[in-house]
């Protein structure tokens, strides 16, 4: 019961990874503190916080990007307050109607999460505008005057946001793709330290990812060519393949690092890390627009001086099989040492070619891969999630339901300030219900402790002034926190409400407490109709997001060994490789979903996160061996290997099978067996060219097959590791399903 409370309570408190929002901050309060400014000097106090709200609102929806992007997502929202502020006006007085239409306006704001991001956010500020207004409702000269408030409102919002973007239009593409490569830096940096792991990985991927989407996102609509775009998406294409290059470069000194030669070599590794992550880093800092020397004077002489080590180990070889071997690995270190040097090399000159002046930017450039792919409309998009199987669609169902019922609760029990229940509503509702569940606590816990702060200082302040700058001051902190904790951004927003109310009418403890019902009861709303209108558990959906996470594992896995035997090319590795870190990252996302959810199982944690953890370091394995084929000459293949790769290939399908219908998987074939039969062939490989050494030979046939397996021998192992790991943690998965279901 005790671990219950306690994960229960980390659930609450704990920080999202990231920053304090301070330039968001900065912006949402100038969007609210100068209106309120501007009302206080002209004597139009309410006009004024009027304008100040929906500027507030319409700042919410500055997603960043590209000028255009942001300019089109912020008018969509101006347009949206001023005509549901219009209409909430004059409905407001008909509760039937009011009703009905809180539905729709639900309903659209829930289908507008279709459009990413900054649909999303718009259908919450358009939503939110709809609901408050319904509350206070007016005539035709109020709605109209409502209506022109909220245009000034948006165009001093986006004035705020907009005005100086012009200047800097790629400053968010820069810096996303130099996320990038700060990311794989600093998976670098972690490994001496023992804290690399499939969370480092998995870093990178969404950095990736995430850049990807940027960049597509800016290349809407735009029929011109752009040479900086076409430049941007080539250094994201860079930064994947470092990251492959990377992966085998920690995966060799994690396996190797046990030989007396590597540790021999210790320091001149420990150097080349820390200066590959200081050349990706001043890299990243070049793309982002910053001033940044990259210099590889340093990793260059740590090359020099590891190729220098390999040849003191070759001409040491006393006809020892052992030291043949490690001589084998420190050579690939060398090789994979060299490779990235090369790669860095290049992005760097690319890096550094942003910087070139206009006309270099529009020279003619060759064709690259399509950025994009052919955009549906948005109609044709909001037509395909127009059914039940729709997980947009029952949310959007789910929101319009709730808010309706929300205003006819108050609305019959005359409930003052009633638009707070629905209000709480749709900013707690999420598609998921571990992040609904999440959020009832954080918005109820947050507005309780919020509420007890401003009663305090509502009754011992009295100077409007100072309140107003203390309103600004919690603005500033309330979104500056929300990418930190919810909860914790609730407090500062909730002072901030309480307070811009009390200027208006003085508040009381009796009206706090109001705050805290309302709040109670649209939580409540929320949690309820999630809890009973098709719940969206993660529990449910984990099972398929392993299974498919394990079938791209096995992809990848077949695609490269099929290389090694002489059955395919390489051009589609990448890719493979891209769509099983992606099919681990959703796994993981999902997984950590299922942390947030109530009454989560305990025991079921620890195999999940060990066959997560064993499906990135089985890919890190098999990247390892992809990295190595370009040094990959063609060899005749190993006579067993066929099989091997056969064994590995059916067992990675069995368990997907078995995650994905929560049941054991068959026993584990004998692996052993199998490496047993390839081991003597790799071992006649490495004495014929011990003999070959023993007269000076130098390239010869054997030598390049030992150069073209001595991956392929160490990581086979490593494979067998990972995949009898999963095995187990699948294994284990089932007898604990087994157990619940009895």
């Amino acid at each position: 019961m005790r671990s219950h409370r306690t994960h229960f309570l980390r659930f609450l408190l704990q920080s999202e990874p990231g920053e304090l929002a301070i330039a968001n901050g900065l912006r949402a309060a100038l969007a609210l503190g100068v209106p309120m400014l501007i009302g206080q000097f002209t004597e139009q106090r309410q006009s004024g916080l009027f304008i100040a709200l929906m500027a507030f609102s319409v700042n919410m929806t500055n997603i960043g990007g590209p000028y255009w992007i942001k300019a089109t997502v912020m008018a969509a929202a101006t347009l949206g307050i001023a005509v549901s502020a219009f209409v909430g006006t004059l409905v407001g007085g008909v509760p039937a109607l009011a009703v009905v239409l809180t539905f729709l306006w639900g309903l659209g704001s829930g289908f507008a999460s279709l459009y990413a991001n900054g649909g999303a956010n718009v259908g919450l500020v358009i939503g939110i505008s709809f609901i408050s207004t319904i509350a206070q409702s007016g005539d035709l000269n109020l709605a109209l005057m409502r209506s022109l408030f909220c245009l000034i409102a948006g165009g001093w919002a986006m004035l705020l946001s907009l005005v100086m973007w012009p200047f800097t239009p790629y400053k968010p593409l820069r810096t996303a793709v130099a996320e990038c490569f700060s990311a794989i830096a600093n998976y670098i940096q972690a490994f001496p330290a023992k804290t690399t792991g499939t969370e480092n990985i998995l870093k990178i991927r969404e950095a990736l990812e995430t850049a990807r989407t940027a960049l597509g996102t800016a290349r809407l609509g735009q029929q011109a060519r752009s040479w900086m775009d076409e430049q941007l998406l080539v250094l994201i294409e860079h930064g994947d393949c470092l990251l492959g290059s990377v992966i085998a470069l920690i995966e060799l000194l994690e396996v190797n690092l046990e030989y007396q030669q590597y540790r021999a070599v210790q320091r001149l590794v420990d150097d080349a890390l820390a200066q590959l992550s200081l050349s990706l880093q001043a890299i990243a800092k070049v793309i982002s627009g910053k001033a940044a020397s990259i210099d590889f004077g340093n990793l260059h002489r740590i090359h020099e001086a590891l190729k220098e080590q390999e040849n003191l180990q070759r001409q040491a070889i006393s006809g020892s099989e052992t030291d043949y071997t490690t001589l084998v690995a420190l050579t690939n270190l060398v090789l994979m040492l060299e490779k990235l040097l090369k790669q860095l090399q290049h992005t760097a000159e690319i890096a550094k070619s942003l910087e070139t002046d206009s006309k270099i930017r529009n020279r003619d450039v060759e064709p690259i891969l399509v950025v994009v792919e052919q955009q549906r409309s948005l109609l044709s998009l909001l037509q395909d999630n127009l059914t039940s199987d729709s997980a947009i669609f029952r949310h959007a169902l789910r929101i319009g339901v709730t808010l309706a019922l929300g205003v006819t609760i108050y609305s019959i029990t005359k409930l003052p300030m009633g638009y707070w229940v629905t209000l709480t509503i749709l900013l707690v509702l999420k598609p998921n219900f571990g992040a609904t569940f999440q959020r009832f606590f954080q918005r109820v816990g947050g507005t309780i402790f919020g509420v007890v702060l401003a009663a305090v200082l509502a009754a011992t302040i009295t100077s409007k002034s100072v309140l107003e700058i203390i309103i600004v001051l919690t603005v500033f902190f309330g979104i500056s926190l929300i990418s930190i904790n919810y909860g914790y951004a609730v407090v500062f927003l909730s002072i901030f409400v309480l307070l811009i109310t009390d200027i208006a009418h003085p508040i009381g403890w009796q009206f706090s407490g109001l705050r805290v019902l309302n709040t109670l009861i649209g939580a409540g709303l929320a949690f309820g109709s999630h809890y009973l209108m098709w719940p969206n558990w993660e529990r449910q959906h984990l099972p398929n997001q392993l299974a498919t996470a394990l079938q791209q594992c096995r992809n990848y896995f077949i695609d490269v060994m099929a290389v090694y035997q002489g059955t395919k090319e390489r051009d589609t590795i990448i890719a493979q490789r891209r769509q099983t870190g992606l099919a681990i990252g959703n796994a993981q996302a999902t997984f950590q979903g299922l942390l947030r959810e109530p009454q989560v199982q305990i025991e079921l944690v620890e195999p999940m996160m060990t066959l997560l953890a064993y499906m990135g370091r089985f890919i890190n394995a098999v990247t390892v061996l992809a990295v190595h084929l370009e040094h990959f000459q063609g060899t005749q293949p190993l006579p067993e290997l066929e099989s091997f790769v056969r064994q590995i290939a059916l067992l990675l399908e069995q368990l997907a099978d078995a995650v994905q219908q929560e049941i054991a998987p068959p026993p584990l074939p004998d692996l052993d067996q199998t490496l047993q039969k390839i081991q003597p062939q790799l071992e006649a490989l490495r004495t014929a060219r011990i003999q070959e050494l023993t007269v000076n030979q130098g390239h010869t046939p054997v030598r390049q097959a030992v150069i073209d397996y001595s991956i392929l021998d160490i990581e086979i192992d490593e494979i067998v590791r990972r995949v009898t790991a999963m095995h187990s943690a699948i294994v284990r998965l089932s007898m604990l399903n087994t157990k619940a279901i009895a």
